[in-house]
């Protein structure tokens, strides 16, 4: 009934009084298909192939995808709510589209004119939704996600260029049949799907979904790896110290740099290695006597990072003297971290923001404190670099800030987390940024909520 009344508003045949045979006999002089059919073809299987891998990727929440490192605008795309709809990945459903295009283009037989209407009727249908799918998709990475998933734009522009293809042989199909095409109605088609897409990705948005927890501690052997050389950098332009009244002399004049050895910390374990970390030299969130200790690999200019760190300062509050975090600077910017051939463009100062946190911890521990909540007062965007490294030495003195900066304790440290983060990386099965050591895990991403970082604090540690 459907097919009947979807047949009378999308196609019209003029040549209802003639009989059958005569239409089949006309019909029949020239083919439907051609060369142009294998092309369509081989565009929708392409397409299909990569979505076939991106839904598996989704699915199984396994390692990465090549080419979409941590950060990266592939990352940024495939781990965002507009990734689902209504739970469901949108890599699925793009399936789904394009395995129907690609089964209906065999149903374009001369001689069966029933069966062939109907095909044109669906692959028209199919090829509007094809676009107005596409560009959704696109438009959403463009406008709300700011950032492009080559994977997904090369299936839309594969499965894009087979719907024009098919829709400029259309016409002719329509002729040879002796039907008369309506586009209205696939334009409709179109403006409704993307109606029903936006409504249930706008009004039913989709949790962030979670991480992934892989427990280190379980495992067999051990990942090999070679020593990561630092990358050498220039040395930073000395600033002058903020101005201050005479009769208020700087606080910083009397600050002494606390030598990290001076200080009692139990070494950080990292699992899975012979590695440990010296707590003393990197900055920690929460009471230095907290019974439960976690350590966070995390990158000041990584959005996911930043997300992390608020629901990481809400667990200390929520586990009131029981919990405390080491941070721990993993800057994804190849100016520093040879692990990385190209910085994303979010990342370009990554190693300067790190350097100064490292420097400041190097500095005067008691002060990275008030130096944090500053830093992340805004868990949304990062602080200028000017306006961190001023921040920084009204706080420890510039003279101070420049010296650790470059000095060889804040260096090496650096690279040891660099290590650390390789390390968790092969051991794991993945590269996703922020990691969070928890015992022998380690989290990677950030959880979708600060309830969910609680759960999965209570689950691994205990807490309560």
């Amino acid at each position: 009934m459907a097919a009947r009344i979807l047949n009378y508003l999308f196609l019209s045949n003029p040549t209802m009084g003639k009989s059958k045979r005569e239409r089949e006999k006309k019909s029949a002089k020239v083919p439907l298909t051609g060369t142009w059919t294998h092309v369509v073809r081989m565009l929708l299987f392409s397409a299909a192939i990569i979505t076939t891998y991106l839904a598996f990727a989704t699915l199984a929440r396994g390692g990465d995808v090549p080419g979409c490192g941590p950060e990266s605008d592939c990352d940024k795309v495939l781990t965002s709510s507009w990734a689902y709809w209504l739970g469901i990945p949108v890599s699925l459903l793009g399936l789904g589209l394009y395995g129907a295009f690609f089964i209906s283009t065999f149903s374009l037989k001369i001689g069966q004119q029933l069966k062939a209407t109907r095909a044109l009727n669906s692959l028209t249908l199919i090829s509007f939704a094809t676009l107005a799918a596409a560009a959704w998709f696109v438009g959403v990475q463009a406008v709300a996600i700011k950032a492009f998933c080559p994977y997904c734009c090369t299936a839309h522009a594969l499965a894009s260029l087979a719907a024009v293809i098919f829709l400029s042989q259309s016409g002719n199909i329509a002729s040879r049949l002796s039907v008369r095409l309506n586009f209205g109605v696939g334009i409709g088609v179109a403006l409704g799907l993307v109606a029903v897409i936006s409504a249930g990705q706008i009004l039913l948005p989709k949790e962030q979904r979670g991480p992934k927890i892989v427990d280190l501690g379980q495992a067999q052997t051990n990942a090999q790896i070679a020593e990561v050389k630092p990358v050498s950098t220039p040395k930073p332009t000395p600033l002058p110290a903020p101005a201050e009244p005479k009769m208020n002399p700087p606080a910083v004049a009397t600050v002494t740099s606390e030598a990290p050895s001076t200080v009692k910390a139990k070494p950080f374990l990292v699992p899975r290695t012979n590695l440990s970390l010296d707590a003393a030299r990197l900055p920690l969130l929460g009471p230095a006597n907290a019974p439960h200790r976690i350590g966070c690999l995390f990158d000041y200019t990584c959005h996911h990072c930043r997300q992390l760190h608020g629901q990481i300062r809400t667990a200390i509050d929520k586990f009131d003297g029981q919990l405390s975090c080491l941070m721990i600077p993993m800057p994804l910017d190849g100016s520093c971290n040879a692990l990385f051939k190209r910085t994303h463009r979010d990342h370009v100062d990554a190693c300067k923001y790190a350097k100064i946190c490292l420097a400041v911890q190097q500095v005067a521990p008691a002060k990275y404190e008030a130096f944090d909540r500053w830093l992340f007062s805004d868990h949304k965007t990062t602080k200028p670099l000017a306006k961190v490294r001023e921040h920084a030495a009204s706080l420890v003195g510039a003279a101070a800030l420049n010296k650790a900066v470059i000095s060889t304790t804040v260096q090496q440290q650096l690279q040891q987390n660099i290590r650390v983060y390789d390390l968790n990386s092969k051991n794991g099965g993945k590269s996703s940024m922020p990691q969070t050591i928890i015992k022998n895990q380690v989290m990677f991403g950030p959880p979708p909520s600060a309830i969910a970082l609680q759960a999965i604090l209570n689950d691994s540690l205990g807490l309560k």
